[in-house]
């Protein structure tokens, strides 16, 4: 049985973006035997382009259920079927998202119609939804609503299935878990409540002991791809006779989950993870403006309580990344006779903050682990100091957000990675300075 489904959404961010329409067609893999649509209030604004797009506005979902309402018939809709959707990532993590904000989990096997065609009508040119049902003669009703989208894919799923010679469909349903190659000593419900969520796994030995760690996207994802093939190299093999359990942490995010498995790496020194190489940061980059009035940065060793731009264990490397900002952003002396301070320090500004924090003091506000719980990452003195997780609702003033974290003893420099993450996911992600 399956459950072809559309979705139209607020836009593509499954963290921030919400479900606006659903449709959803119920088959026996021949005939359709049932259907549900229903517009949803996002709890938040439509864009104009959303709305050119699809036709939605916001005064057509002003009235419109909130997904909480109708959780529980999709829940009941979905029950015991195989989930179908062309491009099934984007529509089912969509799905689990909006039920992990009301704290329901929610895994179900799905399947891609894009996928499938590939393998199945290798010689079609495109397989965009609309081109694929016009080299098909399928007509779509309501383009771009979730239900006509929903009844189209569901044509496609019928040819799909009549012209799968190869039986690629019957190999996809098949239990996942009995596909593995899994380690003799790990019992299959390990295996079952594996969460799909970002966070980091653990493997262990027969007492516990800590074997190997890892951060995820998704956690069943990657152990699936791990075990989805016997070991080949020695040292992977080793892993797997080893390895008795598996464990995992929820993080809510990538940054933290980041952050989890350099410290735990650092802490316990795992048998089949790489070492992270002590470091003692004996020299820092500095700035500071000369007679001149010209913003200028020197390499010096580092005195206690001081807080660098950039900090390294070696003077070596401090000079090395002084002369590459220096050569790489004209800001080598020479153009000091060229421009004026206000246009020289403007340019050193925009190359510091390439390197440095966006405030000397600030929360990172990123998603929870589920429901309406947010995560806090605390800087301060432009240093990491821990993480924690809070409900708005509750915590809003940064001293109480100061309360959720979890200190930490880490000697080891995590700015590079702060610092990317925040570039990378700045629309997505809240700065709180204090």
């Amino acid at each position: 049985m399956f459950a072809v489904i559309d979705l139209e959404t607020t836009g593509g961010n499954i963290n921030s973006e919400r479900i606006i329409e659903i449709g959803i067609v119920l088959h026996d893999g021949k005939h359709k035997i049932g259907e549900y649509t229903t517009l949803i209030n996002p709890e938040k604004e439509i864009s104009g382009f959303i709305s050119t797009f699809t036709g939605i506005t916001n005064a057509m979902v002003k009235h419109a259920p909130k997904f909480v309402d109708v959780a529980d018939t999709i829940l009941e809709l979905l029950e015991g079927k195989v989930i179908v959707a062309h491009n099934a990532r984007f529509d089912y993590n969509f799905i689990k998202s909006e039920f992990r904000r009301i704290n329901i989990p929610f895994i179900k096997k799905h399947i891609c119609t894009v996928q499938l065609s590939k393998k199945i009508f290798p010689k079609i040119k495109s397989y965009s939804l609309g081109n694929i049902c016009k080299d098909l003669g399928i007509d779509i009703d309501n383009r771009h609503r979730a239900f006509g989208d929903a009844a189209a894919t569901a044509l496609l799923l019928e040819q799909l299935i009549a012209n799968d010679t190869n039986k690629i469909i019957k190999e996809l349903l098949t239990d996942d878990i009995k596909k593995l190659y899994l380690p003799k000593n790990i019992p299959h419900k390990n295996i079952e409540v594996l969460p799909e969520e970002v966070g980091v796994y653990y493997l262990h030995d027969k007492d516990g002991n800590l074997l190997f760690v890892e951060k995820s996207k998704n956690i069943r994802e990657h152990i699936f791809a791990l075990y989805s093939i016997k070991p080949n190299e020695k040292s992977k093999q080793l892993l797997f006779n080893e390895t008795y359990d598996i464990s995992f942490e929820l993080t809510g995010n990538e940054l933290i989950a980041a952050l989890i498995e350099k410290a735990a790496i650092k802490q316990y020194n795992p048998k089949y993870n790489k070492p992270i190489a002590n470091s003692f940061y004996r020299y820092g980059l500095f700035s500071e403006t000369d007679n001149n009035g010209f913003q200028k940065i020197f390499v010096k060793a580092v005195e206690e309580d001081e807080n660098p731009l950039l900090k390294f264990s070696s003077k070596f490397k401090a000079e090395k990344m002084m002369h590459a900002i220096l050569s790489n952003f004209r800001l080598e002396p020479t153009f000091k006779k060229i421009d004026t301070a206000i246009q020289y320090n403007q340019r050193m500004q925009e190359t510091l903050a390439k390197y440095i924090f966006p405030h000397k003091n600030f929360f990172i506000i990123d998603t929870g682990r589920n429901g309406a719980e947010k995560s806090a990452i605390q800087i301060e003195n432009g240093e990491y100091k821990g993480f924690g997780f809070f409900e708005p609702n509750y915590i809003q003033h940064p001293d109480k957000l100061k309360t959720t974290i979890k200190a930490t003893n880490e000697t080891f420099d995590n700015k590079k990675l702060i610092q990317n993450y925040i570039r990378k996911n700045a629309k997505y992600i809240e700065l709180i300075a204090y």
